[in-house]
């Protein structure tokens, strides 16, 4: 399972309004959340091996110099991709009854992959920003009923976002081959995903042996 970091502090506010113009006649500056949005719409329709910071650039019709005065380089961008993503998502309250929280959580997620299905790539760079990290403390205070350790939710949550992510990618695929071969699409298979998606939570979650050796 892959190894998470998190962003540094100072990029933590990435997605302010547009700076105002620096002068009468001459046009706004280009912001980050321009270049984030331009490049998640890029994303959506092409996919995200598309994004590059010049078919970035040449979507806000400006140089991909331009961008690097905002963003670092093009991993960074795909961070602040997710991440801003992210805020798109339905939020699941806790209401008590922690297996029906968790398929709303994992619904909701997979939804939107749906709506995003470049999320699911394979080599999405690991870095954290802070709505990936709000999202799992989210995750995780939705088990909180539950008795196993809260270094074990961590991983019970892991599994749930690698599951949505790898049904995200089947569905995706089945999609391409059923519109390569001009045949209906197999039926939502959302409900079967749910099921092994909690079901594989839950075996986490109640498997002594991890509770053991999992942190508190």
């Amino acid at each position: 399972m892959a190894e998470w970091t998190t962003m540094a502090d100072g990029d933590t506010n990435s997605h302010g309004p547009a700076n105002p113009t620096s002068g009468i006649g001459r046009p706004p500056k280009l912001s980050r959340g321009e270049i984030v949005a331009a490049a998640i719409d890029l994303a959506d329709k092409r996919g995200l091996d598309a994004v590059t910071m010049r078919a970035v650039a040449a979507e806000l019709d400006c140089t991909a110099a331009a961008l690097y005065r905002h963003v670092k380089n093009r991993e960074e961008l795909v961070d602040l991709l997710r991440d801003e993503v992210l805020t798109e998502r339905h939020e699941v309250g806790p209401t008590g009854d922690w297996r029906a929280d968790l398929r709303a959580f994992a619904l909701s997620m997979l939804q939107l992959h749906a709506s995003h299905p470049w999320l699911a790539t394979n080599d999405l760079p690991t870095t954290l920003g802070p709505e990936s990290l709000a999202l799992t403390e989210a995750a995780v205070t939705l088990l909180d009923p539950h008795p196993a350790r809260r270094g074990q939710k961590y991983s019970a949550i892991a599994v749930c976002f690698e599951l949505v992510a790898g049904f995200a990618r089947n569905g995706a695929a089945a999609q391409a081959l059923s519109a390569e071969i001009a045949t209906p699409a197999e039926p939502d298979g959302s409900e079967y995903a749910l099921s092994v998606i909690v079901a594989a939570v839950i075996g986490v979650l109640d498997d002594e042996a991890l509770r053991d050796q999992a942190p508190r």
